[in-house]
């Protein structure tokens, strides 16, 4: 037990190094460049080693960029409850602002998940990218939709179709910020955008 504790132990430092260091030089030099002796070297393993984890470097890049989106959305549910628990009363609506500023803040403020994302599409395909989104991300803008619905906040709509459009609104603001030359500029507008279809989601007080 202790045997087999040890080598998994093992086994996942040396996937987690090849992981750092392959979004590393990903990010830096682009993955069509990147080599696997590249990353067996940066993570120092052999190449065996590489190969004995990920497939090919597709497959490294499919997780990295996982962990990438994994890294953002975490950020975003940490921050969405630290503000849903500083005001028990705080309105869902301002709960979903807070989590769509959080989201495309992860982007202006990390270069490295910025390009990836802008690689993202390219080296998995759209399809995969948008397997990945669905399964980290649509579950909480389904969550905030609920929540709005709930309180009797919403327009009369579809809760999955709203759901998918606004994540994937979301998902072009980032890529657009993530393109641009001036991405804080970007952000802030993009921000500014998704705020504005968003608030039209909301029924209008009477």
């Amino acid at each position: 037990m202790g045997v087999k504790s040890r080598r998994a132990e093992c086994a996942a430092m040396t996937r987690a190094a090849l992981l750092d260091a392959a979004a590393e030089l990903f990010a830096e030099k682009g993955f069509d460049v990147t080599t696997i002796d590249e990353i067996a070297t940066a993570a120092r393993v052999s190449k065996g080693a590489v190969y004995h984890h990920f497939a090919d470097k597709r497959a490294i890049f499919d997780e990295v960029f996982r962990v990438s989106q994994g890294e953002v959305l975490t950020h975003v549910r940490k921050d969405v409850t630290a503000a849903a628990g500083a005001d028990k009363d705080q309105p869902p609506w301002l709960v979903a602002v807070t989590a769509v500023q959080v989201f495309l803040d992860s982007y202006v403020a990390d270069a490295r998940k910025r390009s990836l994302l802008r690689q993202s599409a390219g080296v998995l395909g759209v399809h995969r990218c948008r397997e990945i989104d669905d399964e980290l991300a649509l579950p909480l803008v389904l969550g905030l939709l609920e929540a709005l619905q709930a309180r009797g906040e919403l327009q009369d709509v579809s809760i999955k179709m709203a759901g998918a459009v606004i994540f994937g609104t979301l998902c072009e603001a980032a890529t657009s910020l993530a393109l641009a030359d001036d991405h804080e500029k970007a952000g802030r507008e993009a921000s500014q955008v998704v705020g504005y279809m968003l608030s039209g989601l909301l029924k209008k007080a009477s």
